[in-house]
């Protein structure tokens, strides 16, 4: 068995420790329909479950995937999804700051202990760079994290170009990590990182979506029950 130090464990954001069923996906829903009205169209394609659905999809195509195509005259899509995104992000922003959002429930002492067990944590996020850390202070998550991400930062710092790169970059100079998320995106990126993986089943994914993690859950302290530690096989 591995000693815990020698294995990084490596989290998702959204769906994983934030719950953002409710207040991230309100804001936006907000920042869409203020985007609509930018726009002057009238604002049909106002769907939480096409919203939801694509959470976990990097910003580039999470701001391109959360709107319906046809509500847009399709010339005006690519500034359509650049101006959702600046609205959005400023509604979710604002909702952090308001104190809207919620970790899971045992998500601050899951983390505690696992650090008192000796393993690195690392954070990463497909979301831009202004909400991530929007996040990471809301929720004092530095906490609890040597290392933490979003894909904008590190595309802009040139260390990896997608979730499977920030998972090599991440977990680089350990012998052995584990991925936990809640999108087949991040299970998929471990895998291809050559990491074992957690699904986390009371995030935006469901059983199916997750089949192939090594392991599921279905509360966050459910982690501290799992053999982080042992070889990979």
């Amino acid at each position: 068995m591995m000693p815990a130090a020698e294995v990084a464990l490596v989290f998702d954001t959204d769906g994983t420790l934030l719950d953002g069923r409710q207040a991230v996906v309100d804001a936006v829903a907000e920042g869409l329909a203020s985007t609509y009205r930018h726009f002057q169209l009238p604002g049909h394609g106002i769907d939480r479950e096409r919203i939801t659905a694509a959470i976990g999809l990097p910003a580039t195509k999470y701001f391109r995937a959360a709107f319906d195509p046809d509500t847009v005259p399709a010339e005006l899509h690519p500034q359509f999804a650049a101006e959702f995104e600046v609205r959005s992000t400023r509604a979710e922003v604002a909702a952090l700051e308001r104190g809207e959002t919620e970790l899971y429930e045992g998500v601050e002492q899951t983390l505690a202990t696992l650090v008192e067990r000796g393993h690195p944590l690392a954070l990463f996020s497909n979301a831009n760079a202004q909400y991530f850390a929007a996040v990471m202070r809301a929720h004092k998550l530095f906490r609890f994290f040597r290392m933490s991400i979003s894909l904008e930062h590190a595309l802009q710092a040139r260390v990896a170009r997608s979730k499977t790169g920030i998972v090599k970059y991440l977990a680089h100079g350990y012998p052995a990590s584990v991925v936990i998320g809640d999108r087949i995106h991040d299970i998929e990126a471990g895998h291809s990182a050559g990491a074992r993986t957690v699904g986390c089943l009371f995030g935006f994914g469901g059983a199916e979506e997750l089949d192939r993690a090594h392991w599921t859950i279905n509360s966050f302290t459910e982690l501290l029950e799992l053999p982080l530690s042992q070889d990979a096989e």
